[in-house]
């Protein structure tokens, strides 16, 4: 899943006109490598009847490519309505789907560009070198044993994340890469900055940076995983039935999910009682090997 983070929005640090059509639009694809990769992207990007000059950039391999791309209407295909009822005492009608024709040109990247650009690449650098020594960097047990500890307690989540501000440069390297991306002149597209955390128990878990506020960088907790396996979410969904497992990390995980459960408004119950068929409703059982155990959410 990508995400991205538009600067002006997100980090107020970028200044741009959206109506000009000439406006050049800086998008970030890490998953760009071959030429073909660099061109489609910058076809997604464009516009109808509006061309415009895209720069797509894999920051993370010092790479960027310039595209001038328009997009064009050539005709319509017609989707048949074929008379159904609409549900509504009506019925349904024609639907005109647009045909579209694209023109994508490469272009040579200027060398003012150039020189911002790789700027902004040595800066992703210096953000990717500390997200790495945070990955390595167990949570201290007393803020937090367990990514399960996080479900459904928002001021834990953020005790964590405040936790890395205060304990690694990553306030000062994001903020240099921002303040160099935002160095383009145009729409700067940045893919949002998705930082790892590891748990005593060897659970992880995930955040994603929201934004900047005053000095500080502001993260949400996205979800985690546990020594089992199982998904981490900020709160444990009660609206479809899920199974949960624990066999590695067995009883202490399986307590941990437990007291994540009865934050999120679960009611717990053996499989052997009877027990009314309401959301949020968790029976558990022991697993075939000791001191396992799986349980499962029932509507």
């Amino acid at each position: 899943m990508v995400k991205n983070l538009l600067l002006t929005s997100l980090i107020g640090l970028v200044s741009f006109s959206s109506l000009a059509s000439e406006t050049p639009l800086y998008t970030e694809c890490s998953t760009c490598f071959s030429f073909e990769q660099f061109k489609n992207t910058a076809r997604l990007k464009a516009k109808v009847d509006r061309p415009r000059d895209v720069y797509v950039m894999n920051l993370d391999k010092s790479i960027i490519e310039k595209f001038n791309v328009s997009k064009t209407i050539t005709g319509y295909r017609i989707l048949k309505g074929d008379n159904e009822p609409d549900g509504r005492g009506g019925h349904i009608q024609d639907v005109r789907i647009p045909i579209y024709s694209w023109t994508v040109d490469s272009y040579g990247v200027e060398q003012d560009v150039l020189n911002t650009f790789h700027n902004i690449s040595d800066a992703k650098s210096a953000v990717v070198a500390s997200l790495a020594g945070v990955s390595a960097t167990i949570v201290p047990k007393k803020i937090a044993g367990s990514a399960w500890d996080l479900v459904g307690f928002g001021a834990k989540q953020y005790e964590v994340s405040s936790y890395y501000n205060e304990h690694t440069t990553l306030d000062q390297d994001i903020s240099n890469f921002t303040i160099a991306a935002a160095k383009v002149s145009g729409v700067a597209e940045i893919e949002k900055v998705f930082m790892q955390v590891a748990f005593d128990d060897k659970s992880i878990a995930i955040y994603s940076l929201f934004g900047i506020i005053g000095d500080e960088l502001i993260w949400d907790f996205e979800h985690g995983r546990d020594v089992d396996g199982n998904k981490v979410e900020p709160t444990l969904p009660v609206t479809s039935p899920r199974t949960y497992t624990f066999k590695k990390g067995g009883l202490s995980t399986f307590s941990n999910f437990y007291d994540a459960a009865v934050r999120s408004g679960a009611q717990f119950y053996s499989t052997s009682a009877k027990s009314p068929s309401s959301a949020g409703r968790v029976s558990c059982v022991g697993g075939k090997a000791p001191g396992s155990y799986i349980c499962t959410y029932t509507k």
